[in-house]
């Protein structure tokens, strides 16, 4: 590699982050991305930029939808594109929101599916080998469990399911989301229903009330078959997000990791999987009340609560609830994830097992990616990083150092 080449990639990156590229060095810059030769150059030109920035001064921020638009003009707005793919990294973000020590996964990651490559690019972006298969991403399944013990095994237009639920009379699939028919019905609770997702599902629910709940993957909401008069009670393992019926008579209670939150009408997300250290309660919208133990603490929008183990928790005051909530939009969102944190999701969301061989990678990792793309297309884009690399054989991935 000559000198002047990375002297250039430096001055058009610097170009980039200050958003002063012109179209042709825009071109030029993409060029260089796309080279494996300047691999290493982009990487000493990214830890540069993130040695020599003060957090909070001067941070760049990079919007990738406008980008996206920059490389690929859609001839179809409504669209978004003529491809109806979607750009690899989305959202607005500030380089570096976190340590230096942070990978971004930004330029090398990002930009690189945006171009078009042939299939030997393909075959070579797959690892050579590495990648034996492909592992598909989730999709809208779970299980509803009724009341009486019958279980009925959803997924979206499924003719069987959808048989089942109109024999059942109480609800209905439609779009991909249960719906109960007594809407807004209130009465004598009999009995509980549980909806529950397994590895590589999701799903969205319509109680009773006109509440709306998502379930990520390995999830579940267990609810009474109808609402009582004085209240709503359910209870949530896994990760929801909720939107929540305004009923000032009848207040909403969610039970979840031994912790109770009370609401009347309001948006907010709760991340409650047994495997991460901390349960985390997002407010978006409206106000909740948290009760544990003998604490109770009132969120307000944009803040998140962390309920540690041994009744610890710590109130973020700054929280981003677009991020915590961007699976329910398609979107696995990073931030400051170490490399165990990130495969916590890939397992969930692609039913994969994971198995780590040597050290873990100690860097972290910053980005928002789709969640509707193969598995080899999100363990690609971490492997660009320079930090990680994998194999997958059958549903198992195999995560190492380079």
């Amino acid at each position: 590699m000559m000198r002047g080449n990375a002297d250039r990639l430096a001055y058009l990156y610097g170009q980039y982050i200050k958003g002063s590229c012109t179209a042709a060095e825009l071109q030029e810059f993409f060029e260089y991305v796309g080279d494996p030769a300047m691999r290493d150059a982009l990487q000493k030109v990214i830890d540069h930029h993130l040695e020599n920035i003060q957090p909070g001064k001067g941070d760049a921020v990079v919007d990738w939808e406008h980008l996206y638009n920059k490389i690929i003009p859609s001839e179809n707005p409504a669209a978004g594109g003529t491809t109806g793919e979607k750009p690899i990294v989305r959202r607005l973000f500030t380089l570096p929101r976190v340590a230096a020590a942070a990978v971004i996964l930004t330029v090398a990651a990002g930009i690189y599916f945006l171009l078009p490559r042939n299939p030997q690019q393909e075959t070579t972006l797959a690892g050579n080998g590495r990648f034996r298969n492909d592992i598909p991403p989730g999709d809208s399944k779970a299980t509803l469990t009724l009341a009486n013990g019958a279980s009925i095994a959803l997924h979206t237009n499924d003719s069987n399911a959808l048989a089942q639920l109109e024999n059942a009379q109480a609800f209905r699939l439609d779009s991909g989301e249960l719906v109960y028919n007594n809407h807004g019905a209130a009465g004598k609770a009999r009995g509980y229903n549980t909806l529950a997702t397994p590895l590589g599902g999701q799903f969205r629910l319509l109680l009773p009330d006109g509440s709306r709940v998502w379930l990520n993957a390995a999830s579940s909401i267990t609810y009474p078959v109808a609402f009582g008069k004085e209240g709503r009670k359910v209870s949530i393992t896994g990760e929801a997000y909720l939107e929540v019926a305004q009923q000032p008579n009848r207040p909403f209670t969610v039970m979840v990791n031994g912790a109770e939150i009370t609401v009347l009408g309001t948006r907010f997300n709760v991340n409650a999987y047994r495997d991460e250290a901390a349960t985390c309660i997002t407010l978006i919208e409206g106000a909740v009340r948290v009760n544990r133990d003998s604490r109770s603490s009132v969120l307000h929008p944009g803040q998140q609560l962390q309920l540690w183990p041994r009744g610890d928790q710590r109130l973020i005051d700054d929280a981003d609830p677009d991020a915590a909530a961007a699976w329910k939009d398609g979107w696995f969102s990073f931030d400051d994830a170490d490399i165990a944190a990130v495969m916590r999701q890939v397992k969930r969301w692609y039913d994969a097992e994971i198995v780590y061989e040597g050290p873990l990678p100690g860097h972290h990792f910053v980005g928002t990616i789709p969640r509707d793309v193969q598995v080899s297309k999100l363990l690609t884009m971490l492997e660009l990083t320079g930090r990680v690399q994998f194999r997958i054989e059958g549903r198992k991935v195999i995560v190492t150092q380079p």
